[in-house]
């Protein structure tokens, strides 16, 4: 694949040659490659269609996020040299975010400890939810919302609203979701 830059002869041109080969404009760019075959008696694999619905929805999330012009300013503040807010929403739909850790130190049992959860998505984490529950039986002590930490936009804390005379045996599960609704989870037991 060539990149021209700068050439008046393909500056700004879209589309094929001859069926040989098409130019595309990524950002400032001009891209020329090979034309792309498609052969519609080619069995698709499970796999490939579900990449393809994953795909058609990332598509119809970015259209939707990119009519909000509220929502299309910040992708396109987040969106790197060359990309349009429709590839950073588009992006986002595709990536979920991620948990990194659950900071424990500070939950020592009384009402008001605090759990700090470590959370990261390429745009943004728009919730994280605590739950505490019981190793052994499974039963949900305590569920709620954390809270973001005012300097460090990458922590959630939580407040417990219950005492814990033993934090033997427990679960710390966090879940974060970011804006078009992926979800991702971490726990850790004390």
């Amino acid at each position: 694949m060539a990149r021209i830059n700068e050439n008046l002869l393909v500056k700004g041109a879209r589309g094929n040659v001859g069926k040989q080969f098409v130019y595309r404009k990524h950002g400032n760019s001009t891209i020329i490659g090979k034309m792309p075959v498609y052969d519609p008696k080619t069995a698709r694999s499970d796999a490939q269609l579900t990449v393809r619905d994953q795909f058609t929805s990332a598509a119809m999330y970015a259209r939707g996020a990119v009519q909000s012009p509220e929502l299309k300013k910040e992708y396109q503040k987040k969106a790197a040299p060359g990309m349009s807010a429709y590839n950073m929403a588009l992006r986002d739909y595709l990536k979920a975010p991620v948990v990194r850790k659950i900071n424990i130190d500070a939950f020592d049992g009384p009402p008001g400890s605090t759990i700090v959860v470590h959370a990261k998505d390429d745009f943004r984490v728009t919730a994280v939810r605590v739950r505490i529950q019981r190793v052994e039986t499974g039963e949900i002590l305590e569920e709620g919302n954390a809270i973001l930490a005012p300097v460090h936009r990458d922590q959630w804390i939580y407040t417990t609203t219950q005492a814990y005379p033993s934090l033997d045996g427990l679960i710390v599960t966090a879940t974060a979701t970011d804006l078009p609704g992926n979800e991702a989870s971490l726990a850790v037991t004390t």
